[in-house]
């Protein structure tokens, strides 16, 4: 059932910000073979070349879109593929561990997967966490298999370097197996796979090395990233280190899992000694390397931990099979935020036309052949039909805020050439929309609204 609930999810699931962004970058690698962004023209020269981005998740995208095309379900395949890859981790973990008897234990913690919202939820979006985390636990399985030898170590660095080339986080990865195998006193075993990982991740930077006056640009891209310029000098720094708590429990999403291992954890505690000691060190490691490096202390990156929070949960519940009150009320919990989640993102496919649908639909509306400035997610399937799309975050970067934010959004647009104007009043709305059916703002006059789209023109 939990299985057909999550497919369910996929059929006509609505996107995301994030598929459209990512999904952007992904296009214009195929298209130019550089990573690049209209959507975000005139931020720090994105629409040139963007170097700091998620290399390998992008490619991979890319690679995606020449075999099947740039449609929204392409895009959003890519969570799927290696939600499988996920899964087929846990298993393999499991099935080291009980070679006889397996069975049961998978189909428990594959109850705990589907029972995931947060997993659910990437397992059909664009996004690089998913595809980052399997490769890091993949990682970690190869250090993680009996003894250590040359062969897996240097696989293991291999997986480790590209987790790091598909987002910079990656680097946890190495750094949490180098910390392995430093404690299991590996220590040549430690230079190769630091050496092999190093290399990998290297990769990072060769369309920097290409690029002209690639370093400086791309320390200028890396520092004043608006997502992330803030979370610069040590004020900032200390802020998410001592705020890093929240990335486990930041909503009911993440709190879920989070919650069950920290009972887990209580109750058997008695037991933490006798955790396999490559699964003890590596999820200590991979924890404080994040908390040491990390910009922002963000839920979304909860995935990156989640493999081995799962298998710190089977192995705790294995030392001592229990079942009292605490856990039930713990586990009831669970499938709750889970099944009630899972429902949310059915009702929202289910409850509204499928967005590009209603996007092909708008295009009687909206004149062919002018700059538009757009929701990110008007990329599927219009960006083609159009010379050139700026995103409403872009007008929201690039413009101070004003008492009068839709004036200061129609002067933005006027400079930059857009001839028409595209909001979304229910699933998308910006602070600095007018109030819906206003017939005039400057530059601009309302020619279509039907509650929910309105679109202006010049």
């Amino acid at each position: 059932m939990l299985v057909c609930l999550t497919g369910l999810t996929y059929y006509h699931r609505y996107p995301t910000g994030d598929d459209a962004w990512f999904a952007e970058q992904s296009y214009w690698l195929m298209k130019r073979g550089v990573v690049r962004s209209e959507f975000f023209r005139g931020i720090l020269g994105w629409e040139s070349q963007l170097l700091v981005s998620h290399k390998l998740f992008l490619a991979f995208g890319a690679g995606l879109m020449t075999l099947f095309g740039s449609q929204l379900p392409v895009i959003q395949f890519i969570g799927l593929i290696f939600f499988v890859v996920f899964i087929a981790g846990l298993s393999v973990y499991v099935r080291r561990r009980e070679p006889t008897d397996w069975l049961p234990s998978v189909l428990a913690l594959l109850i705990l997967v589907f029972s995931n919202r947060l997993l659910i939820k990437l397992s059909f979006e664009n996004r690089p966490e998913l595809m980052v985390s399997g490769l890091g636990f993949w990682s970690f399985l190869c250090l993680q298999s009996g003894r250590q030898t040359v062969p897996k170590v240097m696989l293991a660095g291999v997986l480790a370097g590209l987790a790091m080339l598909c987002h910079l986080n990656g680097v946890i990865y190495l750094i949490a197996g180098f910390g392995t195998l430093i404690y299991l006193r590996q220590y040549r075993l430690a230079m190769v796979f630091s050496v092999i990982g190093g290399l990998v991740g290297l990769l990072y930077f060769a369309d920097v090395v290409q690029a002209s006056d690639g370093f400086a640009t791309w320390l200028y891209q890396f520092r004043n990233d608006p997502a992330t310029q803030d979370a610069f000098g040590w004020r900032a720094k200390l802020l998410v280190m001592l705020t890093f708590p929240k990335l486990f429990f930041e909503s009911p999403e993440q709190a879920a899992l989070s919650v069950l291992l920290v009972f887990m954890v209580w109750h058997q505690r008695r037991f933490l000694r006798d955790l396999p000691v490559v699964l003890r060190v590596y999820s200590l490691v991979l924890v404080a390397s994040f908390w040491v490096i990390t910009k922002q202390g963000s839920g979304s990156y909860l995935p990156l931990f989640m493999p081995v929070m799962l298998c710190l949960i089977y192995e705790l519940y294995r030392l001592r099979p229990f079942m009292n009150l605490g856990l039930k009320v713990v586990m009831g919990l669970y499938f709750v935020i889970g099944l009630v989640g899972t429902g949310q993102l059915i009702q929202e496919n289910f409850s509204t036309e499928y967005l590009p649908v209603s996007y092909r639909n708008l295009r009687p509306h909206i004149p062919a052949g002018k700059v538009g400035l757009v929701p990110l997610t008007f990329l599927f399937n219009e960006y083609e039909q159009y010379p050139r799309l700026l995103a409403h975050e872009n007008a929201k970067h690039l413009a101070p805020p004003t008492n009068n934010p839709s004036v200061q959004m129609a002067r933005w647009a006027h400079r930059r050439g857009v001839g028409f104007v595209l909001m979304d009043y229910q699933y998308r709305p910006e602070g600095f929309y007018p109030k819906p059916g206003t017939a005039h703002i400057p530059f601009y006059k309302l020619t279509y609204f039907d509650g929910r789209f309105a679109v202006y023109q010049e």
